[in-house]
């Protein structure tokens, strides 16, 4: 690997920022990290992020990059092992299945800023459940996702599962009772270091504080 050094930007709970530190962690590549409070942006975030949104990585100094896909693509390419398939149309897979996952978040957040009601909140968790059905279909018998092996879509779907324990908490639904696959790969990762390391030791305790106070239905319970 050629001589770099990273400098990742984010937020302590961002589960985007999460993927890219369980990558890096994964990977073994050496970085620092500063986590900025997202109600209090400091001015030189806004200098190096045109979005004004974490994660973002400052290589050598003095060249940045946002956007956590483009990160963790690019980290991929510049570092050995890699955490994709070796085949393309398996690495496309993945690719499309992390799209998928990213929905999931968005309809996370809805639930976290924008449901107003508990009926929007259950609706929201309904369509959380549906998806993690067909992805229930999907998987076999492996440790992980595809397979035996941790790849990036593992990593992108431990940030998706940690979410549901303090959800569970306000709305009173656990999304993977019932999902026997999806709870094993959940068990397997969660017990890996780089997704325990990806937060803090407290982020159950966070996140509740996080969702206190916010324009939505669990925020005002």
């Amino acid at each position: 690997m050629t001589k770099y050094t990273f400098h990742i930007v984010g937020h302590q709970l961002c589960p985007y920022v999460q993927r890219v530190v369980i990558l890096m962690q994964e990977k073994q590549i050496p970085y620092s990290r500063t986590d900025i409070q997202l109600n209090n942006k400091p001015d030189w975030l806004l200098k190096i992020s045109p979005t004004g949104k974490v994660p973002v990585l400052v290589v050598n100094d003095d060249k940045v990059l946002f956007e956590s896909n483009v990160i963790c693509d690019y980290l991929d390419e510049v570092s050995q092992n890699s955490l994709y398939p070796g085949d393309t149309f398996g690495k496309a897979t993945h690719c499309s299945w992390i799209s998928f996952g990213t929905e999931i978040l968005d309809i996370i957040a809805k639930i976290i800023y924008q449901d107003k009601s508990l009926h929007c909140a259950n609706s929201s968790m309904m369509e959380i459940i549906k998806r993690l059905n067909i992805i229930e279909e999907l998987l076999a018998d492996d440790l992980y996702f595809s397979s035996s092996e941790f790849y990036l879509i593992d990593a992108v779907y431990a940030t998706i599962f940690r979410y549901f324990e303090v959800l569970n908490l306000f709305i009173n639904a656990n999304p993977l009772a019932k999902l026997n696959k999806i709870t094993r790969w959940n068990n397997a990762l969660q017990q890996r270091e780089s997704v325990q390391n990806a937060v803090p030791d407290n982020y159950n305790q966070l996140l509740v504080e996080f969702i206190k106070g916010k324009d939505s239905f669990i925020g005002q319970l």
